[in-house]
């Protein structure tokens, strides 16, 4: 596996020289990993920096009585563990793979050592924080003040927004639908239910893990809660 030209196409690593990046490598290990096998537990204790060179993992949190809640999925380029790699030794979640993946470990007294000498690196580091926290405020938002119909409006919108050039608006899932009622912090017959109110709207009809959005604006108007359902 060529790790140097998997990476380039990271956004973590944009603006980073060659030659840092080359000595970030070369102090790292890459692991594999299997459907359902464990990245990092909860409160692990780990410093290191991980970056998803391919497959698909899930971050996530459970509770002692087992309820799951999925906070993020993970694909190719994506990193995680920036608190274990600065400041915490405990992962605050648990991170499996849901597909075969490799993952980059960088230990993280390198990665603070390359991020004081490459500004670019601690930009994008600071330019991924952001983004992260963007998203766990609109997590907390939509499982806090919205039903599962409308969780689940906002989650399609959002992965239109990831597709603009689709005019079609066919969502491909990389994941189960129980995997996607975990995200929307629903019971997978919750989930079953809006897609079946949704499709009989005409908002959307699914093809196993096809959804196609068929009303753009009764979409939006779901997730910004001004559509009765």
């Amino acid at each position: 596996m060529d790790i140097s030209e998997q990476i380039k196409g990271i956004v973590l690593f944009q603006g980073v020289s060659p030659e840092k990046i080359k000595i970030l490598l070369s102090q790292s290990i890459v692991r594999k990993f299997k459907p359902g096998e464990m990245v990092i537990g909860e409160e692990d204790p780990i410093r290191s920096f991980y970056v998803v060179i391919s497959g698909q993992l899930k971050l996530y949190r459970s509770s002692a009585e087992g309820k799951e809640q999925t906070l993020q999925l993970l694909g190719q380029g994506d990193p995680f563990g920036l608190c274990t790699a600065f400041a915490t030794e405990s992962f605050p979640a648990s991170a499996m793979a849901i597909e075969d993946s490799a993952v980059l470990l960088i230990p993280g007294t390198v990665m603070e050592s390359a991020a004081r000498q490459e500004p670019a690196l601690l930009f994008n580091i600071i330019q991924i924080l952001s983004q992260r926290l963007k998203n766990s405020m609109e997590l907390i938002e939509s499982l806090a003040l919205k039903e599962i119909p409308e969780r689940l409006a906002s989650f399609l919108r959002h992965e239109t927004a990831k597709n603009k050039s689709d005019k079609k608006a066919v969502i491909k899932l990389t994941i189960s639908q129980r995997e996607l009622a975990k995200i929307l912090g629903a019971t997978p017959e919750a989930l079953s239910r809006a897609l079946r109110k949704m499709a009989n709207k005409g908002i959307l009809s699914t093809s196993g893990r096809e959804i196609n959005i068929l009303d753009h604006e009764s979409l939006e108007q779901l997730a910004d809660g001004d559509y009765p359902l």
